[in-house]
């Protein structure tokens, strides 16, 4: 996702680093009946690790011929996904329709995304998220570098699934960041 260079990829797909879905999943409490929905299924950093049976997580991923906005996925309890960041408005209005009264919602999106003139309107029809944990360090996308942009989990938790997640901004540490400090050798 690069907010420097202006290079867009194909379908805007940047894998979700690992350590940033392990982050937030080791935070998240599934109920065995939930009903998962991966809307930008990419490269499976997220759908893969999320811990129920098959037959109760869905879908969809342009590349593989299902796109998410023209089809139907019904109530959801979980939603998990990063968008694609030109279609954010689109694919997060159409999950907010499709989660369970009790559900809950997660997108990966850059902290910036709640400015412009633009999405003013958008804000006040579905409202800010009520949990927004800053993802420490930024996420490493492509190539191993990252852009100049704050990312976050943009969270509606209705289902109360994130529990140690606060309202509001918080952090969440998506890499250890403590190191080792080094021992110089005294000749």
């Amino acid at each position: 996702m690069s907010s420097t260079s202006g290079n867009v990829r194909a379908n805007e797909l940047y894998p979700t680093p690992d350590n940033v879905v392990d982050a937030l999943l080791a935070q998240l409490v599934l109920n065995p009946t939930d009903r998962f929905l991966e809307p930008c299924r990419g490269t499976d950093a997220i759908y893969n690790k999320v811990a129920l049976p098959e037959s109760q997580k869905s879908w969809a991923e342009l590349d593989r011929g299902v796109n998410y906005l023209t089809t139907e996925f019904g109530q959801q309890d979980v939603i998990i996904t990063n968008p694609p960041f030109s279609l954010t408005c689109e694919f997060l209005t159409k999950s907010l329709s499709e989660l369970a009264p009790n559900g809950t919602l997660a997108y990966l999106q850059r902290v910036n995304f709640l400015g412009s003139k633009i999405r003013v309107p958008f804000w006040a029809e579905i409202g800010f998220p009520e949990k927004m944990p800053i993802i420490i360090p930024r996420p490493r996308f492509v190539g191993g570098g990252s852009d100049s942009c704050e990312y976050s989990w943009f969270i509606w938790d209705n289902g109360n699934r994130f529990k140690n997640i606060p309202q509001g901004f918080s952090h969440i540490i998506s890499a250890d960041l403590v190191k080792s400090p080094k021992i110089k050798k005294v000749a």
